[in-house]
C-alpha cells in the first residue's frame, strides 16, 4: 500500500512539473495589457415603458394636465385660464387623483382622438413626480399618474394601444420648495410617433 501511495505522489508531482512548464517546453509570451473598458453610466429603472425626453412644449391646462401645443391647436381645446397658470395647484404629494377641471380637458382630448383631428393618431402620457422621495418610488408615482390619465381617457373611448403611459419620475424637476414642487406633480400628454 505504501508504494502505490508512493507512485501516485510522485506521478501527482510530474503532472504539475508538466503543467507549470507547459506542453513542448516552451514560456508562455507576456499578453499586452488590454485597454480598460469604457465606464457606462447607470441607467434608471424603468416604468412601464423606457423614460424619453419630452418633445413637444406641454402647456399646463388642468390642475394636474398638461398638454402638448401641437394637441391643443389641432383639437381647439379651452381651458380655464386660471387653471391653466403656472404655480396652479398640482396632484397633491403622494397622489394620482384626477379633478373635475383636469377630467374637464381630458373629455376634450378623448373627443378629438375619438372623432376629430387626432383620430387614430397616438398619444404620449408621461407621469412625473417632485424630488422627494427615491428616484424608483417617484418613477413609480409618475407611472401611476399617467395611468390615471391613460384609464380616464379609455373610459371615453379612446383605444388603449393609442395611449403610450411612461414616467419620468422625478428626473426633470425642477422645484426647489413646496410651492414649485407642485409644478413637478404633473402629466404631460404629447403627440406620439
Amino acid at each position: 500500500m505504501n508504494a502505490v501511495l508512493k507512485q501516485l505522489t510522485f506521478a501527482g508531482i510530474l503532472v504539475a512539473a508538466a503543467s507549470a512548464v507547459g506542453c513542448g517546453g516552451e514560456t508562455p509570451k507576456p499578453v499586452a495589457p488590454t485597454q480598460p473598458p469604457p465606464a457606462v453610466k447607470p441607467q434608471p429603472p424603468v416604468a412601464k415603458t423606457a423614460p424619453t425626453e419630452v418633445q413637444g412644449t406641454p402647456q399646463p391646462v388642468s390642475p394636474n394636465v398638461s398638454i402638448d401645443s401641437e394637441i391643443m391647436r389641432l383639437c381647439n381645446i379651452h381651458v380655464d385660464a386660471a387653471v391653466a397658470q403656472p404655480g396652479a395647484p398640482r396632484f397633491d404629494f403622494d397622489q394620482s387623483t384626477l379633478t373635475d377641471q383636469d377630467k374637464s380637458v381630458l373629455d376634450q382630448v378623448a373627443t378629438c382622438m375619438t372623432k376629430g383631428p387626432l383620430a387614430g393618431r397616438h398619444v404620449k402620457l408621461v407621469g412625473r413626480a417632485d424630488p422627494r422621495g427615491t428616484s424608483e418610488y417617484n418613477f413609480v408615482l409618475g407611472g401611476s399618474r399617467a395611468h390615471t390619465v391613460s384609464h380616464y381617457l379609455e373610459e371615453q373611448g379612446v383605444e388603449s394601444p393609442r395611449l403610450d403611459e411612461t414616467s419620468r419620475g422625478s428626473l426633470d424637476a425642477t422645484g426647489t420648495d413646496e410651492d414649485s414642487w407642485r409644478n413637478d406633480r404633473r402629466v404631460d400628454i404629447v403627440l406620439g410617433s
